[in-house]
């Protein structure tokens, strides 16, 4: 309720700002969609396997208010998903997207950001997980979700940004997230994650970055006779960087990062204490390189002879490419990940992962692309200690055809076929799924403006 506040105000602030001034300008871009799924594993089960065939019809747009010094964009994409087989799950499925800000002053603004996600599909928030990088309360769900009982995600943030150097700046955020199931034997979840960042560059060669975060986690589930309930916790995350330009193409950087974990009810309270070392290069104008690489120790407050706490390498590499038509990228990654709010509470994981991303223009209308992705995860704090290993790929071509029958709307056609595997040593948990995908979307080639 609080942050539903916060957020009006911001909203209100902006557009506060807005009306001081006279000029404005509003965009319109309608869009809609038809698309249907197959699946070969619609239970995500070893053992029940059952074909299902899903049609979903998505009428949305994105519209766009801008004034001088600031402005807001909306995307909105309601959805109703038709089952063959399951017609008991026929439900709407909802993705919104809002992001605003305001140039307070010449050297200050304020920024809002929403993403809000409610479907019944087990990978529907994979739409969103692109926002990653803009927003760190928006994290990927490497757990298992096998039921198709709808559930909401929304997380929220609102900061405050100054600018106060060419390449020196201070935010000041407030981030606000859930999760609501409707299946009971899952957990719903609440977190607050404060933080605070400052970038200063001492010189036009040596810098600093600074980013000090709390999180304050709160569970509910529904029905107290199922399962144990997690513990509500806090926890700070601190980063510190040193950051070396040593020419246009290449930076360095040492840095440290610090955890501590503090639950509210037991004792398992732990610090994670992570040293490492990294660069980014720019080896031409289109091929980047960016490698970290470190060594963390996690060290528990009280230590017992089934917990001793966890070390090892950390590591995250990233490789891209870009060509006249098209475009490589290739990641892999390695170290602690806290697996605290997706569908399982799985507490502290060890994870290693390997992907690639690749896409390329056949003709001028035609688009290839593929991706894989291999991910094992360690939960330490789960007994028995599980183990989940994800193999993951798939292939896509999109064609579109710009202006379609010489009118104002871009017509598309997207198939694509994908694989997921599930391995765990809790075998329960196994699963193969095929997927395959044919949708057709029709979207107008210029928005709707209007203004003055």
């Amino acid at each position: 309720m609080k942050f539903k506040i916060y957020l009006c105000v911001a909203i209100s602030a902006i557009l506060f700002t807005a009306s001081s001034a006279a000029a404005f300008q509003a965009t319109f871009l309608p869009r809609m969609s038809v698309s249907g799924e197959y699946t070969d594993n619609y239970f995500l089960s070893e053992d029940a396997e059952e074909d299902e065939f899903i049609t979903v019809i998505s009428i949305g747009f994105t519209t766009e208010l801008l004034w001088q010094h600031s402005g807001i964009e909306i995307s909105y994409d309601p959805a109703y998903a038709i089952y063959n087989e399951f017609s008991e799950n026929d439900t709407w499925r909802h993705t919104a997207l809002l992001y605003g800000w305001s140039d307070l002053t010449r050297n200050n603004r304020l920024e809002i950001r929403n993403a809000f996600v409610q479907t019944e599909d087990p990978f529907g928030e994979e739409d969103i997980y692109y926002l990653r990088s803009d927003d760190p309360a928006i994290g990927a769900d490497p757990t298992l979700r096998t039921s198709r009982e709808p559930y909401i995600r929304n997380t929220a943030s609102l900061r405050f940004i100054n600018q106060f150097g060419e390449n020196d700046s201070f935010y000041l955020e407030y981030a606000y997230g859930i999760l609501e199931n409707e299946d009971e034997t899952l957990e719903d979840n609440t977190r607050h994650i404060p933080s605070a960042g400052l970038t200063y560059w001492f010189t036009p060669r040596w810098g600093s970055e600074i980013i000090v975060s709390y999180i304050k986690a709160e569970y509910d589930r529904e029905d107290e006779f199922i399962g144990i309930p997690s513990d509500d916790f806090n926890a700070w995350d601190g980063n510190i960087r040193l950051i070396k330009r040593f020419s246009r193409q290449l930076e360095g950087h040492l840095a440290y990062t610090h955890i501590y974990f503090d639950s509210e009810v037991n004792e398992e309270d732990y610090q994670i204490y992570n040293p490492y070392i990294g660069f980014n290069y720019e080896v031409a104008q289109d091929k980047t390189v960016t490698v970290d690489v470190g060594y963390f120790v996690q060290d528990y407050e009280e230590e017992t002879d089934d917990r001793d706490g966890s070390s090892g390498l950390t590591a995250d590499v990233v490789f891209e490419k870009t060509f006249q038509r098209g475009l490589i990228s290739l990641t892999g990654a390695t170290g602690p990940t806290q697996a605290y709010f997706g569908a399982e509470n799985l507490g502290l994981a060890i994870f290693y992962e390997a992907g690639i991303d690749a896409e390329y223009n056949l003709t001028r209308r035609v688009t290839g692309d593929i991706f894989g992705l291999y991910r094992q995860d360690k939960y330490e704090d789960e007994d028995p200690v599980r183990r989940d290993k994800t193999t993951r790929g798939g292939v896509g071509l999109t064609y579109e055809y710009e202006r379609w029958l010489s009118s104002n709307i871009n017509f598309s056609i997207r198939v694509e076929y994908s694989y997921r595997n599930f391995d765990s040593n809790i075998d329960i948990n196994d699963y193969v799924e095929n997927r395959g995908l044919f949708s057709i979307t029709l979207t107008r080639s210029q928005p709707y403006r209007s203004g003055n």
